[in-house]
């Protein structure tokens, strides 16, 4: 009777150390996998857009209606934070500001930039001349995982931001807010697509002008939307370090004649 209490007693002993022992090794899975997540993402990006408007403006002190078509290119640096963390909290933070000129006034002042350019973009800067375009916003949301679709995330989110620009010393600012999706699915390892859809309502709107600009239109209050088509690469095993692409469409006033098209280079440090 010995003898089967003593196999007994070892098997259970050798079945213990063995669930320990796996118990030992997931937690060291789960550590390293937690170690391995990236979740905080940090941007820089060149961003060239251009703002297309076809359609009338008023003229307040003249009180005439004027015909315009004119496009205005934009050339700018975007800065972001970002925490993406499948069914988690999420924010960005983003920061764009971007100078700009249509083809007539770089023909007119091209030989003049070239004499003075520092004087050119600091009168710029100044609202003197030329275009400015800047943009901030703050999203908050949270991260959804998908049981369905593998390897995607869907972030759902509202965000207040200010917006700011002017056009040849005719300035225009607003406050506006925004709700939206961001999506991503992954379709290799180191390639993602996804989709990010955003809808503003702009109000608190102002401008120095007796000419309403292309954007507001005079208006003090207006509704939007926006969308993005990102494309992304990750580089290396660890897939610290990723290059976005993301062309989009923007019209801040849906009764604007104005739209917008542009496309950004995000590079981007994953930690």
């Amino acid at each position: 009777m010995k003898k089967p209490s003593m196999t007994l007693l070892i098997a259970l002993g050798l079945s213990l150390s063995t669930l320990l022992q796996a118990a030992q090794t997931r937690t060291k899975i789960e550590i390293a996998a937690t170690d391995e997540a990236r979740d905080h993402r940090v941007y820089a990006a060149p961003e060239f857009f251009c703002s297309h408007f076809k359609g009338g403006l008023e003229n307040h002190a003249l009180k005439v209606d004027l015909s315009l078509t004119r496009n205005i290119y934009y050339g700018g640096l975007r800065l972001g934070y970002e925490y993406v963390r499948p069914d988690a909290f999420y924010a960005s933070t983003d920061v764009l500001a971007a100078l700009g000129a249509n083809k007539a006034d770089l023909k007119r002042e091209k030989d003049k930039t070239k004499q003075h350019p520092k004087k050119e973009i600091r009168e710029t800067l100044k609202g003197h001349k030329g275009h400015l375009w800047t943009n901030i916003e703050q999203r908050l949301g949270y991260t959804f995982s998908s049981s369905l679709i593998p390897s995607c995330t869907l972030s759902l989110f509202g965000a207040p931001g200010y917006h700011y620009e002017h056009v040849k010393g005719a300035t225009a600012h607003w406050w506006y807010v925004a709700t939206g999706l961001k999506t991503l699915q992954q379709f290799a390892k180191h390639f993602h697509v996804g989709c990010d859809f955003k809808v503003l309502y702009s109000f608190a709107a102002h401008d120095n002008t007796t000419l309403t600009l292309p954007t507001t239109l005079g208006r003090k209050e207006f509704w939007g939307y926006e969308v993005t088509l990102p494309v992304e690469w990750t580089v290396g095993e660890s897939r610290a370090f990723d290059i976005q692409l993301k062309p989009y469409l923007l019209k801040f006033n849906v009764q604007s004649p104005e739209t917008i098209f542009g496309a950004r280079l995000e590079l981007g440090y994953n930690f």
